[in-house]
């Protein structure tokens, strides 16, 4: 089984949609709790992190700092994990195309974290949990518009599009998307964790300004043997 998955394209992403989808259907079927428990609550989280910084260390502390990773494999429902997976496989198979499976993975993990953490920042004090992976997404997407504000990339080629387009077209919808959520976040709308969007999509666009930094172009980068 191992062995089929590396063969496939892109194995890392594959495998985060695969697991986001099993642990929604067992949550679904088995564990209705799975929310309330594993989702990051702000104000837990802010206690647990205050636990940590007064050298009170504790395995449920441990726990509740956790759920800033477990909570990105957790939907509300299934428009949310069906829009959160098709736009994760359309940027995170690019940024795999043209960072690596590993960097991809990466990168998913912690841009996601990133977000979490700006939309616990926003409200310290609130019991609502914050799930899913819409911050590590809106990483991807902020590390692909980088990538292509400095590299010149290849026309994409990925399912749900029908044909190759320009990266530009690419880049600007996600620029658009990114400017929806911070005009939602300042309008204060509620329901959905615009800051972890916000947050996700700037560390985003810091990672993919570092890398480029560093080498100016992809062919510098796919020779550096920093693609992994």
């Amino acid at each position: 089984m191992f062995d089929e998955l590396r063969r496939l394209p892109h194995p890392t992403i594959v495998a985060l949609i695969v697991t986001a989808a099993a642990v929604f259907f067992f949550g679904a079927a088995f564990a209705p709790d799975l929310i309330p428990d594993y989702g990051v609550v702000p104000s837990k989280l802010t206690a647990a992190w205050s636990d940590l910084v007064a050298g009170r260390w504790s395995l449920s502390a441990a726990a509740v700092l956790l759920t800033a990773v477990f909570s990105l494999f957790l939907h509300g429902g299934v428009e949310h994990i069906l829009l959160n997976m098709v736009f994760l496989w359309v940027f995170g198979t690019l940024v795999s195309e043209h960072l690596g499976k590993w960097w991809a993975l990466g990168v998913f993990f912690l841009t996601g974290v990133c977000g979490n953490v700006v939309q616990v920042c926003l409200n310290f004090e609130s019991d609502i949990p914050i799930v899913g992976a819409s911050g590590a997404v809106c990483g991807l997407e902020g590390v692909y518009l980088g990538l292509a504000l400095r590299w010149r990339l290849r026309w994409p080629d990925v399912w749900p599009l029908a044909h190759p387009i320009p990266p530009s077209q690419l880049a600007i919808f996600a620029t658009l998307g990114a400017a929806y959520d911070i005009y939602s976040l300042a309008s204060g709308n509620p329901g959905i964790a615009y800051g972890a969007h916000v947050g996700g999509f700037v560390s985003g666009l810091l990672i993919a300004a570092a890398i480029t930094q560093i080498f100016p172009t992809d062919t510098s980068f796919q020779k550096s043997g920093w693609r992994l």
